[in-house]
């Protein structure tokens, strides 16, 4: 009985998608969905996630992220301090696609691009993406761009592997909210340059004209 249960259990290993180096028992969950998929979830980010079971189960996540862990986010910030909220929900669109919801919330700190000074960005951010089958139908929902909300899905095709890394899209729509030019709403004047004592080039003259008279 013992060898066929640990036969089971090696068979199930193949599903979990988190990282097991972040998973302990007192802070991870494993649940068995009607899929017979496994999904592991815990503090942190799910590693991976596949869109149409994540949409037939309804998944959804919402947690703290360390802005440090987005590594290509951080050419565009002057700080990796602090936390992005993120929360994430799996659903089905008006066609059955499968869909994701983004909602994220931050403070990120860049540059401002007037006085090269640090400006806190206020990130409220939502958006929705739809992944479909083949590249036929995207085609299809490109023809009717005029007819849809751009704002409210973005369509991308179905990974090959049906699996999406979760840090890879929500570090994509971190990106995609930031201002294309960050600036302060009014910059600071600049700090005056203390007086050296360096004596001033026309002082000894204005002190020669005054022996003079």
């Amino acid at each position: 009985m013992r060898g066929a249960l640990s036969i089971a259990f090696k068979g199930l290993a193949g599903f979990i998608t988190t990282k097991t180096s972040t998973i302990r028992p007192a802070d991870g969950i494993i649940r068995r969905f009607s899929t017979g998929q496994i999904w592991m979830s815990s503090a942190g980010l799910p590693e991976s996630f596949d869109p149409t079971v994540a949409a037939r189960e309804a998944f959804a996540w919402s947690g703290d992220v360390p802005v440090s862990d987005f590594t290509r986010l951080a050419d565009l910030l002057v700080s990796q301090s602090g936390m992005v909220r993120v929360s994430l929900h799996a659903g089905f669109g008006a066609e059955r696609q499968p869909t994701m919801t983004i909602t994220l919330a931050a403070q990120l700190e860049q540059s401002c691009q007037r006085c090269l000074q640090p400006v806190t960005v206020v990130i409220h951010h939502e958006h929705t993406v739809a992944w479909v089958a083949d590249a036929a139908a995207l085609e299809r929902f490109d023809a009717l761009e005029d007819d849809l909300d751009a704002d409210a899905v973005e369509y991308l095709p179905m990974p090959d592997s049906s699996r999406v890394m979760t840090l890879v899209l929500v570090e994509d729509e971190l990106m995609l909210s930031l201002p294309i030019v960050p600036m302060h709403d009014e910059c600071a004047l600049p700090v005056t340059v203390a007086d050296s004592g360096d004596e001033h080039p026309f002082a000894a003259l204005a002190q020669l004209k005054t022996l003079k008279h």
